[in-house]
């Protein structure tokens, strides 16, 4: 098959007919699975699946211009289906397949959802659904086409090429949606490109780099820094099962061994469990050696998680200068600051208590007695500006805490269907993000959400700085917990909740743990906690992309809805 001469092109369509005429037998894609050999698939291999797919989908009803959501595990079949849509131009819409279909399950809420918000001509969704019609029914009777996964979609023949306009619609992509429904972010093909570009430059992405990629396809990080930006770009991308990863994450790094690969992504969570998990001698004869970009993203980077991972990898020739850090946001299409190429990332302890009552990070020395540790997320790409500002709209200096804005050129269009929230995020020329943080020199310092943060007698604390003290008390399962304010009339501030997993209920005290958090947090963090919660695991839900629920745990709790295994309350 061949396609339409045209130049690297100006919209994804016009790039992938652009490797496939210019690099028909060059690597594209490959599935990893540990013990099976590894098998990679060329530029034109890639295509002639994804057309098969995009005839099938033809077939049912879909075009250009459509919306076609995707609710599939994150792997070969979501993979060719997302580029089937895309070469028919239609508009893709991914969202999370839950682990297990049940009665506890949002998907069916959620699905309904987008369908009704975007008229989406196809769904592909899992096949468990098939077993009651009557959850889908909204969607079917708004005249959405079902599609099952476990229905044959290839029909093979050939595929007229379409070349979309640079400004039309490329994408639509859910935000991580901590609370409620989540916004539908509309994007260009001009910012997507944009995006693109400046993430390849910014990383130094040559095709001479190998990536290795576990995280999922319906989360940007997955979608945007490595799918669209490896096919774009000619870059060798490998996948791996997000699953399995979770199931046995070591195997990321024999992965990233036996492909050769030079760059990988993951959240910050995903470098503590490999180093957490390490078996001794599992990783007999794995050379880490090459891997020139270890990308840690898409939550708060600790120092500690990444020292770990450095100081448990070592011997596998993992090096300081291969950490890299990244801050990104789907409203931004994907990476939006870089550790520079031939630098490690930024590391700051700073003055703990004008941190949480000034909002101002001053940078102090080691024997400085109340201090916090804050890891730098980067610079902007050669295309993007970084700026932080106050509740008005205002420029704040370096080390002054606010809000992070960018003026980019990848910014999304606006929120489908939600004018007002589209005129709060896209703010003159800037795209107000949401989150927090402070520069220092063009470096960016994340510190956490607007809407999360907790005010303790005018201590500003975010959730995310309660980890380090929650990570070092046995029978906790780290990383699994929500911590909130909740008002409290009679002291005239907010008091802090904590909610946390435990490992497991049988083998744990609870009144020790939870004395032991309140010591801890008092001697660390200089505020007392009102509540403990301790439930089972698995209870704290992230979201797709591995974000704490801070906010939805917290309408829970005041609800009285958690399942709670122990609540202890301050006398």
């Amino acid at each position: 098959m061949t396609g339409p001469h045209v130049p690297l092109g100006d919209t994804l369509q016009e790039r992938f007919w652009h490797r496939l005429e210019h690099d028909p037998d060059g690597r594209a894609l490959a599935f990893y699975e540990v013990g099976s050999p590894l098998e990679w698939r060329s530029f034109a291999e890639v295509h002639a699946d994804a057309a098969a797919i995009a005839i099938g989908l033809a077939g049912r009803g879909l075009g250009a211009g459509d919306v076609c959501v995707i609710v599939l595990p994150s792997g070969e079949q979501a993979a060719m289906t997302l580029l089937g849509a895309l070469l028919l131009g239609a508009r893709p819409l991914l969202i999370a397949p839950p682990a297990l279909l049940g009665m506890n399950s949002d998907l069916p809420r959620i699905l309904t959802s987008a369908v009704e918000r975007t008229n989406a001509r196809v769904a592909v969704v899992p096949s468990p659904l098939r077993r009651d019609p009557s959850l889908l029914a909204d969607a079917v009777s708004r005249g959405t086409s079902l599609i099952y996964a476990d229905e044959p979609l290839s029909v093979p023949g050939e595929l007229e090429p379409f070349l979309p306009a640079i400004d039309d619609v490329a994408a639509l992509q859910l935000t991580s949606g901590t609370t409620g429904l989540a916004k539908i972010c509309v994007w260009t093909q001009r910012a997507v490109l944009a995006a693109l570009d400046g993430m390849a430059e910014a990383m130094e992405l040559t095709p001479r780099d190998v990536c290795f990629n576990w995280t999922p396809l319906y989360h940007d990080m997955g979608l945007v820094n490595n799918f669209l930006t490896c096919l774009s770009a000619g870059i060798p991308l490998v996948l791996m099962d997000p699953h399995s990863f979770v199931k046995h994450p070591t195997d990321w790094l024999r992965g990233l061994h036996e492909t050769g690969a030079t760059v990988t992504w993951s959240p910050n969570f995903g470098f503590a469990i490999t180093a957490q998990r390490l078996v001794p001698g599992e990783l007999d004869g794995v050379r880490l050696d090459g891997v020139r970009g270890f990308w840690n993203a898409a939550e708060r980077i600790h120092a500690r998680t990444y020292s770990l991972f450095a100081e448990t990898f070592a011997s596998l020739g993992v090096r300081a200068e291969a950490l890299k850090t990244n801050f990104g946001c789907a409203e931004n299409i994907g990476g939006a600051t870089f550790t520079l190429p031939g630098q490690t990332y930024a590391v700051e302890r700073v003055d703990g208590h004008r941190f949480r009552a000034e909002g101002v990070a001053v940078p102090v020395d080691g024997d400085h007695p109340d201090t916090i540790t804050i890891v730098g997320a980067g610079k902007g790409h050669p295309h993007l500006e970084v700026f932080i500002l106050d509740p008005d709209g205002r420029p704040l200096p370096d080390g002054s805490v606010g809000e992070i804005a960018l003026k980019t050129p990848s910014r999304m269009e606006g929120y489908l269907g939600d004018e007002e929230a589209t005129s709060e995020a896209l703010f003159g020329d800037l795209l107000r993000t949401g989150d927090l943080g402070y520069l220092r020199e063009g470096e960016v310092f994340w510190v956490g959400r607007t809407h999360e943060r907790i005010t303790v007698r005018g201590k500003k604390i975010d959730p995310s700085d309660f980890e380090p003290v929650l990570f070092d008390i046995p029978g906790l399962r780290q990383g699994c917990f929500a911590a909130f304010g909740v008002a409290d009339e009679e002291s005239g501030t907010e008091s802090v909740v904590i909610v946390s997993e435990v490992r497991e209920e049988a083998e744990v005290d609870h009144e020790t743990v939870t004395s032991r958090i309140r010591r801890e947090v008092v001697s660390r963090m200089g505020v007392g906690v009102a509540d403990v919660v301790l439930v089972a695991p698995g209870t704290l839900t992230k979201t797709s992309s591995g974000k704490r629920r801070h906010r939805h745990f917290k309408q829970m709790y005041e609800a009285g809805a958690l399942d709670a295994l122990v609540l202890v309350r301050a006398e």
